[in-house]
């Protein structure tokens, strides 16, 4: 199935994302918002509908959005709010340009520190038995890796290759919130946080806005000659009873995948794809999504990475920007997945552009509403070859 009226991203707007700007969650979203509007030469004249993403528990106060869609330019304008990580927000949003009630929309999302994330993530557990035993995002996401490497031989070296890869590339990321490379060693000798997970294996909590500026393929041309179209989009939400699914794979991310490469016309990702930038919450979880996403078969994700098809000079570059590992907003790292395969597509991903990329794979998941990376969603993206047209 093609996807029906065609919706590119035309606008990107990022802050830079470290841990003391000095700015809250709405005024992130503002300055995201005001540099994607200015990437297009646009304001909020030209923007029809405005949809934020965040959580209201992790921000701080319910409705957030009353503050988050004025901040992207929603006054007086249709405007509504997806409690996920952005990239749902880039769903919803290219939902509402093919229904033909909008031609432009802008997406924004943020992360900040302004409140306790783990303990925010325990209210999805039952409050019976798994929350009174510290079941918490952190510890779900070492189950899920504890299960990957025994069921399939993985170590913890071979994880921290992933750190080291990612790490790499973001020092030549200059939007990075960590911007210093680190050796495996460096990773197998860091703290232990949760069995298997050492502290590098983690992503480091960032402050930071990012942005999208959408249009349908009628308002694309008054906007700017180098869209990237949205090819496929797919989406799953699978469980939270970490005792009903198999932790050792991402059941979801493997379904949204499959949507995704149906709605794209992709039959072998691995060969038609040209870079990836996928939303890893651990580094034994870039591993497990290179198989969810059909890069590899099960249980060899680690053999990908030694066969350096996924580092920055191979066949399929995947976290050319540093990825999560590097720089992870809660609530818009998988929308910043996306920012950063649309920079590659423009050629525009200063320090770290992948050579001649023309079809690109963006992955967000679910961060503290999740019990072992339980929503995913993945956007297949490509450039235009000139003219506004594909």
């Amino acid at each position: 199935m093609r996807m029906p009226r065609r919706v590119a991203i035309v606008g990107v707007g990022q802050t830079t994302h470290d841990e003391a700007q000095g700015l809250v969650y709405h005024e992130l979203d503002y300055q995201a918002a005001k540099r994607a509007l200015a990437s297009v030469g646009a304001d909020n004249g030209n923007i029809d509908t405005v949809i934020t993403s965040g959580w209201d528990v992790v921000d701080g106060r319910t409705i957030s959005d009353m503050h988050t869609c004025m901040a992207a330019g929603g006054y007086l304008k249709e405007c509504s709010h997806v409690g996920e990580d952005g990239i749902m927000a880039l769903v919803y949003a290219y939902l509402r340009l093919v229904s033909g009630l909008f031609d432009t929309a802008i997406i924004t999302g943020h992360g900040h520190l302004e409140s306790d994330f783990e303990a925010v993530s325990q209210v999805v557990y039952d409050p019976l038995i798994h929350r009174p035993v510290g079941a918490s995002y952190t510890v779900s996401m070492g189950m899920q890796a504890n299960a990957y490497m025994h069921k399939h031989g993985v170590t913890e070296e071979q994880a921290a290759e992933v750190v080291a890869k990612n790490r790499t590339n973001g020092a030549n990321n200059p939007m990075a919130h960590l911007r210093a490379g680190v050796t495996v060693g460096d990773v197998l000798t860091g703290d232990m946080v949760c069995y298997p997970l050492r502290a590098l294996d983690l992503p480091p909590r960032s402050v930071g806005g990012v942005a999208l500026v959408l249009a349908t393929e009628e308002a694309v041309r008054r906007l700017t000659d180098k869209p990237v179209w949205i090819r496929g989009l797919g989406w799953a939400i699978e469980g939270y009873e970490l005792g009903d699914k198999d932790l050792a794979r991402i059941s979801s991310l493997d379904a949204a995948a499959k949507m995704a490469y149906r709605a794209a016309g992709i039959g072998e990702p691995s060969k038609e794809l040209d870079v990836a930038e996928i939303h890893e919450a651990t580094s034994f979880h870039e591993l497990m999504a290179y198989e969810a996403l059909g890069f590899c078969a099960e249980g060899e994700g680690a053999k990908l990475l030694a066969q350096g098809v996924t580092a920055p000079g191979g066949t399929l570059p995947v976290n050319a920007s540093g990825g999560a590992l590097s720089t992870n907003p809660y609530g818009a790292t998988g929308l910043l997945r996306v920012a950063e395969a649309v920079l590659q597509l423009r050629g525009e991903a200063q320090g770290h552009q992948v050579d001649g990329a023309k079809l690109a794979l963006a992955h967000g998941l679910s961060a503290p509403g999740g019990a072992a990376a339980p929503t995913n969603a993945v956007a297949i993206l490509e450039r235009s070859r000139g003219g506004g047209a594909l």
